[in-house]
């Protein structure tokens, strides 16, 4: 997709920040078109965090601008759909409780929710665990129900950050094929923070590297395979060119 493309659902412009005297960001430009899924890849400690918590509207930038669908941020929240790194369910709330939990949270009328989370567990082949609670679903499960809790939201941006990380190797796969599907089907706009190089070009239409803190682009990459994206791509020589060049620029970055 073409950066210059118009109407982005996130647009951010030369944004810096700092904690006291640790300087994290230094002017990051950025941007996630509608229906684009966007990928962030960079040293451990570049701000790709701290990005998350300025696009959430948890902090306040220092300088530079973010807004999400032409509207600023300026420290709004509950303005993205979130994943963390973990499924962060509540054990006490059943599947189809935690789901819910951030339209409960918004005000959204109890029983439409409840309505709209069981369409979406049967949809993704969680219906019959609904009423189950987090310790007894599988790791794999857990973040399916974590990413529908974001889904449903209906927000415009839905931010991930790491979600693929705590899981081995064989269901980070399974998950990746999963996450593909259910995103071709309904192009909602993603932002997704990840460190692996291959995971980020086999999902995404852009892929943007932070260069060590205190982070600004090193580059912007469009990824040029087409959709629908299915494994068998990370053995194509162009995917293995453009995975080579990206981890030698962030091994110059971590050196």
């Amino acid at each position: 997709m073409a950066e210059q493309a118009a109407d982005p659902v996130l647009d951010i412009t030369d944004l810096t920040h700092r904690y006291g005297d640790l300087q994290v960001l230094a002017g990051v430009t950025l941007r996630v078109q509608r229906g684009e899924f966007v990928s962030i890849v960079g040293p451990s400690g570049s701000g790709k965090s701290t990005l998350f918590h300025l696009i959430g509207g948890l902090v306040t930038a220092e300088s530079g601008t973010i807004a999400l669908a032409g509207e600023p941020v300026a420290g709004r929240r509950g303005l993205v759909g979130y994943m963390p790194q973990q499924p962060a369910l509540l054990p006490w709330r059943t599947i189809e409780e935690n789901v819910v939990l951030a339209r409960d949270i918004a005000g959204a009328p109890r029983r439409a929710s409840r309505e709209l989370a069981r369409q979406w567990l049967d949809r993704v082949g969680l219906g019959r665990f609904a009423r189950s609670y987090p310790h007894e679903l599988s790791g794999g499960m857990q973040q399916r129900a974590a990413f529908l809790r974001a889904l449903i939201c209906d927000h415009d941006l839905i931010c991930l950050d790491e979600p693929f990380s705590a899981l081995d190797a064989m269901l980070r796969t399974e998950m990746h094929r999963w996450l593909l599907d259910l995103w071709e089907a309904e192009r909602r706009s993603i932002l997704f923070v990840t460190h692996s190089i291959e995971e980020a070009l086999l999902l995404s239409d852009t892929v943007y590297v932070l260069t060590r803190r205190p982070a600004t682009v090193a580059e912007r990459v469009e990824v040029p395979f087409p959709r629908p994206r299915r494994d068998e791509v990370v053995d194509d020589p162009e995917f293995v060119r453009i995975r080579r060049r990206l981890t030698d620029l962030l091994r110059n970055e971590t050196s």
